[in-house]
């Protein structure tokens, strides 16, 4: 418990990273499975506030 608060913010920018770099590569395939399956994954991550329903990060201003 004392290494994940210690190394939170490194914990959080790999979250990041992996959302960035699975969003990328779902976008650039052809079927529509894996962006389903992806849709459900970002709708759980945004229960659990790590990110924005649209994949985007937490604290991210929108443009309005």
């Amino acid at each position: 418990m004392e290494w994940i608060q210690t190394n939170w913010s490194d914990v959080l920018s790999i979250i990041g990273a992996v959302i960035l770099i699975v969003s990328a590569i779902v976008k650039l395939t052809s079927t529509d499975k894996d962006d389903t399956v992806w849709a459900q994954v970002l709708k759980v991550l945004s229960a659990l506030s790590l990110c924005n329903p649209d994949g985007s990060f937490i604290g991210k201003k929108e443009d309005k």
